[in-house]
């Protein structure tokens, strides 16, 4: 096998992960209690196993609903008493139920969040370690012996009830700023009495988990524990120091997962990796908390390549590699490994479509609240089967075979492709360009987007591996509509950037012409529009050795972007140095600058180059529509509006299923 360490068995506990592939928590563990959630939930945790994996978390479980609850809406039970409310038990039940019928051992997260917690109800209440006000100005109450008392026995009783229902064991979520780090921290927990100041001293709490789990669980029952690395705070928990602890909690616990960051900093700390950070960005520090240990040890945190895995497994720094957001960009990750076929694994573009961020870190921004965002999580920018509202495997074969005309090569009009020609249909793809990717050629320059790059090169191939005829250099006339004879024609015709009446703007060019050598910028730039084109194509051209200013009117730059995803980009643009001016109205391009007015009054920018990034527009497509007569005509991608590859990918999925089969149109 090409991957033989990562898929190899590995002995965890009394139990044999069938390789060393750990789908990372993932879900909301009580969103099950909600009938509308329940069974896209249950497939989103099922296809990692389905997919291969030797192991599978169910995401996090609050351990009580006084002080630990993170999502409102959950209906509150007892965990000693599961027969009080047995539909919450067979729902979580089925869980396990459903991953360990394909071979994967069942593991669910608990969690106890600590200091982090907004209260939803008056009787809520945050506590920790000591007394303060948290990010979101809640008053923090420092924990007695009787709340750590309490806590304790609460982690124990929720993991007898994982036990009850049928799962091989649970993970402790002990990183990312929740309570064990709390206490593991010097920079959180500076108590003085016994339960701070010595590392010895700030860990006797997080034993105490630990050792009353194990004691309640018995000892066949796996305890896995996820814990930080580093939580990338000056002075605050070190690698050494965390392995230091796993060390004295060995007796415990079956393995240990490394993560890293803080909840209130996610982005920056890591928590949840951006394309800006390393791939990997856990694998050395899990490295040395190895060394301290018996225990197996993995990594989790922006990991999509067998390769790394592979390496870092066979190198001897991590025993398993854990996925998470990977898992839902593909959850044949596993079995495509096994098949030798690594090159068609949609690798994840950490661009934080599954989960942008939540109201309760401060996101203000997000376009959902926090019920909401519960049900929204997991939706995916390049696997448009994640998340759908029905089974993809229970779609009903189309009526017949259809002759599918697409127009359009970008990725909606190969997805397109890929799905309708697996449904049986004849396609034929055209596309006016010399090469299939439409928009997504620019990710052939583009220094931070190979992830991208990846998954459109994968679309190319994908289309090149099946029976799909591609008619390149080909425009797409209404005369050849027309003549072609379709049973269904998928408008993929994508959009153009929209040009904006500036005065002298014949002086600028449209931002993406940096990509396709049609101009070589000079040193200073000026960047007319801050949206996601410009703030992007800005910080490529810092990064490549110019000087960019980006002018834009709104009062944020990148703002039909939120949440996690704008955070990064705006600290990467930061971090460059790239200069900002939101709230500027551009009055005019000259041929050596830009003429601006905001608060501070008018001001002339000097530019060697103006570049303007103002908007796209939907290319018109009304002529092709109305030449396709009697066919069936879907409109997918930014035909539909400009937006982004998300949108591109489900528009696509989702006609292509529809051709030719009434009844899969009224499953979305």
């Amino acid at each position: 096998m090409k991957f033989e360490h990562l898929l190899s068995p590995l002995k965890v506990g009394n139990k044999t992960y069938r390789n060393r592939i750990v789908s990372a928590p993932m879900a909301f563990g009580l969103i099950v209690q909600n009938p509308d959630a329940r069974e896209f939930t249950y497939r989103k945790l099922e296809s990692g196993a389905a997919g291969g994996n030797g192991c599978v978390i169910v995401g996090e479980t609050d351990v009580n609903f006084k002080d630990a609850v993170r999502i409102p809406g959950f209906r509150e039970f007892d965990f000693s008493k599961p027969e009080e409310d047995m539909e919450t038990f067979s729902a979580v039940s089925e869980y396990a139920t459903r991953i360990k019928r394909h071979g994967a051992v069942a593991l669910a997260e608990l969690v106890h969040c600590g200091k982090e917690m907004v209260p939803f109800k008056p009787e809520h209440e945050a506590v920790g370690p000591v007394e303060c006000v948290n990010y979101a100005g809640v008053k923090v109450r420092a924990m007695n012996k009787d709340d750590m008392d309490r806590i304790a026995h609460d982690f124990a009783v929720a993991a007898v009830y994982m036990k009850k229902c049928g799962f091989d064991g649970v993970c402790i979520h002990g990183g990312h700023g929740f309570i064990f780090t709390q206490f593991l921290s010097p920079l959180m927990n500076t108590r003085t009495d016994e339960y701070g100041g010595s590392l010895e001293n700030r860990a006797k709490f997080p034993l105490q988990i630990l050792r009353e789990i194990r004691e309640a669980v018995g000892e066949e029952f796996l305890v896995e524990l996820r814990i930080d690395g580093t939580d990338h705070q000056d002075g605050g928990i070190t690698a050494e120091e965390t392995g230091q602890f796993v060390q004295w909690a060995e007796k415990d616990l079956t393995s240990v997962h490394i993560t890293c960051g803080i909840y209130e900093e996610s982005v920056k700390s890591g928590t949840e990796s951006s394309m800006f950070h390393d791939h990997g960005l856990n694998i050395e520090q899990a490295a040395i908390v190895k060394k301290y240990t018996s225990l197996p040890v993995g990594a989790v945190g922006g990991i999509n390549s067998p390769e790394l895995c592979e390496e870092a497994i066979a190198s001897g720094k991590i025993d398993f590699a854990v996925l998470g957001r990977q898992v839902l960009a593909d959850p044949q990750f596993a079995n495509k490994c096994i098949a030798g076929e690594e090159d068609r694994i949609r690798r994840c573009l950490r661009c934080y479509k599954c989960f942008p961020g939540s109201p309760e870190e401060g996101y203000d921004d997000l376009p959902y609240t926090s019920q909401e965002l519960a049900l929204y999580v997991g939706h995916c920018t390049i696997n448009p089967l994640a998340h759908l509202p029905f089974d993809p495997e229970t779609i009903p074969a189309p009526d017949k075979s259809a002759k599918v005309l697409i127009i359009g090569g970008g990725p909606a009009g190969m997805q397109a492709a890929i799905t309708a020609a697996d449904r049986g249909h004849k396609v034929t793809l055209v596309d006016k360009a010399d090469k299939l990717g439409g928009l997504l050629y620019f990710t052939d320059i583009d220094i931070d987007k190979p992830d991208l790059r990846n998954f459109k090169n994968l679309l190319v191939n994908e289309v090149g591996r099946r029976d799909i005829e591609v008619k390149l250099g080909t425009e797409a006339t209404p005369d050849f509509v027309r003549s072609f004879g379709a049973d269904a024609v998928i408008i993929a015709t994508g959009s153009v950037p929209t040009c904006p009446p500036i005065k002298g703007i014949e002086n600028a060019h449209q931002a993406m012409a940096v990509y396709d050598g049609s101009i070589k910028p000079g040193k200073k730039v000026v960047m007319i529009g801050g949206g996601l084109v410009g703030c992007e194509t800005g910080l490529y051209l810092q990064k490549t050795g110019c000087e960019v200013t980006v002018v834009e009117m709104l009062d944020r730059v990148a703002n039909e972007s939120f949440g996690m995803y704008r955070e990064a980009l705006v600290w990467e643009m930061e971090k460059c140095n790239v200069t900002s001016m939101p709230k500027t109205k551009c009055l005019e391009i000259e041929s050596d600058g830009v003429t601006v007015e905001n608060a501070d009054g008018t001001q002339k920018i000097p530019a060697d180059t103006v570049l303007y990034a103002l908007g796209m527009k939907s290319v018109d497509y009304d002529e092709l529509k109305a030449a396709a007569g009697d066919a069936e005509v879907f409109v997918i991608g930014d035909a539909i509006k400009p937006a982004k590859v998300d949108q591109a990918t489900r528009s696509a999925y989702l006609a292509a299923v529809d051709i030719q089969c009434d009844a899969v149109k009224g499953m979305h």
